[in-house]
């Protein structure tokens, strides 16, 4: 039997199709962390070491785990300490060389003993093989599919059917680097889907939109969501002015659609962006762009520094970018 060199020992299991964004996210998390490390054990899990807390939030992880020992065959096997109560196991395998019936004998091995309440059990644990290793491993948080799908456009009291998944809103603000009690802004905050997830994250809010139905939609939404710590004006961004600088400017651009209601082009629209997002920003902000099109994207390399750009086909004709830049300093 083996212990862990993983200094935090845990395991995580992520959605296999956003695997991109996901590790954007780790990347962040990294930053924050300092001395995060990890290594991938096979498609959709991940050896790391960081804090729970971060990586709960992510909408693309599905489920943690604390790695309890390992070993090399089922010899190696202990029996648990009885305080884990009843429990169940489950097998993840790299190569699907064990299944269900190897579940049993290694829970014999376990001291798993009468039967178990499967919805409701005092553990469970997850054997991860890996060639020649496994990790035995104590679920601590599983992702909960319905709490997220009362975020969706549809369960809020006011929402628009080209509302944002709160997934990939989530993702945006989780790339972000913006630090504990930091504040981040929208400047086309549409029905708040950005504002939603950055409230519950704890961050101070600012959305700024040019529809009244808008503000007093995402100000419904924020309430209903419990955040009551927030400031939404509407206003014309390229028009705005406060003396409050920001962590991060998170937005969806309103490529085709709002930026008509402002009276003026697209083109325009961004000609103008960079300058008013550089005033408002602080020396160090990030900004996460959601765009159809990266036609105009040039108009930001005076200002900013592309870090990434993470395309998300969503049918054929449509494919939105998910961008993030950093301020530049001068001087």
């Amino acid at each position: 039997m083996k212990k862990s060199q993983n200094k935090n020992g845990l395991i995580v299991e992520y959605q296999i199709g956003f695997s991109d964004f996901f590790f954007k996210e780790i990347e962040s998390f990294q930053k924050s962390e300092k001395n995060t490390k990890f290594e991938r054990l096979f498609e959709g899990v991940l050896l790391i070491d960081c804090s729970p807390k971060l990586l709960e939030r992510s909408s693309f992880v599905k489920r943690i785990t604390e790695i309890v020992y390992t070993f090399n065959n089922f010899n190696e096997v202990q029996p648990l300490d009885a305080s884990y109560g009843q429990f169940y196991l489950r097998i993840r395998d790299s190569s699907d060389c064990h299944s269900t019936p190897d579940e049993k004998d290694i829970g014999e091995k376990l001291g798993a003993k009468g039967r178990v309440n499967f919805k409701n059990p005092d553990n469970i644990f997850i054997a991860y093989h890996v060639e020649k290793i496994w990790y035995l491993s104590k679920q601590i948080y599983q992702a909960s599919y319905e709490k997220l799908q009362t975020r969706k456009a549809g369960m809020r009291p006011f929402f628009s059917p080209t509302s944002m998944d709160p997934r990939f809103s989530r993702f945006c603000i989780n790339v972000a680097d913006v630090p504990d009690g930091g504040t981040i802004m929208d400047p086309f905050c549409g029905t708040g889907g950005m504002l939603i997830e950055a409230g519950l994250l704890k961050y101070n809010v600012i959305g700024i939109d040019i529809s009244q139905e808008m503000v007093i939609g995402t100000r419904l939404n924020l309430k209903f969501f419990g955040i009551h710590d927030y400031i939404v004006t509407r206003a014309n961004f390229l028009e705005y002015s406060s003396t409050l600088k920001v962590d991060a400017i998170v937005t969806d651009l309103p490529y085709g659609r709002s930026s008509s209601k402002a009276g003026i082009e697209t083109a325009d629209l961004f000609s103008k962006l960079p300058e008013k997002m550089n005033e408002v920003l602080k020396d160090d902000g990030s900004i996460i762009l959601v765009t159809n099109t990266l036609e105009y994207l040039h108009d930001f390399d005076d200002s900013f520094s592309t870090l990434f750009i993470l395309p998300l086909p969503i049918h054929r004709s449509l494919t939105r970018y998910y961008i993030k830049m950093k301020k530049n300093i001068i001087g």
